[in-house]
């Protein structure tokens, strides 16, 4: 087998390990076989000229980042990449049914995460300032992401 054929053949089957890492659950071998394979075709192309070496090293090093980007975009679309990666969730934080001003009794201390009771419904509150002893009178002064802050009365 002449060095060309060689450098090309190295070259596609890095390339085609390199694809078959996204593709199958190998933990990184093929992908390390791949780029061993790449990198021993670079040095068959400095075998062959040092220019041809160089060119192949230097378009591998500029094309990397673009292909690298190609695959995070491409491999959470593959059996494998669906089953590995967490679809994002829709969570809508739903405000308490308590009111600005309402009146309540810390059920547990405020420090300054606790528990009051407005209404006969429990409700997770976080302290304004300090802490609150439990079965003190607390206000709801404002509603920050969802969650009630509160003053003891």
């Amino acid at each position: 087998m002449s060095p060309a054929t060689l450098a090309i053949f190295l070259f596609v089957a890095g390339v085609v390990l390199m694809l078959g890492e996204m593709v199958l659950p190998t933990q990184g071998v093929l992908g390390i076989i791949g780029g061993g394979a790449i990198l021993c075709a670079i040095g068959v192309g400095f075998y062959i000229s040092q220019w041809l070496g160089l060119g192949m090293l230097l378009g591998t090093v500029l094309l990397a980042p673009f292909v690298a980007i190609g695959a995070m975009n491409v491999w959470p679309k593959t059996p494998v990449g669906r089953r590995m990666v967490l679809h994002p969730t829709e969570s809508t934080v739903q405000p308490p049914h308590v009111g600005l001003g309402q009146i309540g009794t810390a059920v547990s201390e405020l420090r300054p995460m606790g528990w009051c009771e407005f209404d006969d419904k429990r409700h997770e509150v976080r302290s304004e300032t300090g802490v609150i002893r439990a079965g003190r009178q607390v206000k709801v002064v404002s509603v920050e992401s969802g969650r009630l802050i509160v003053r003891e009365v």
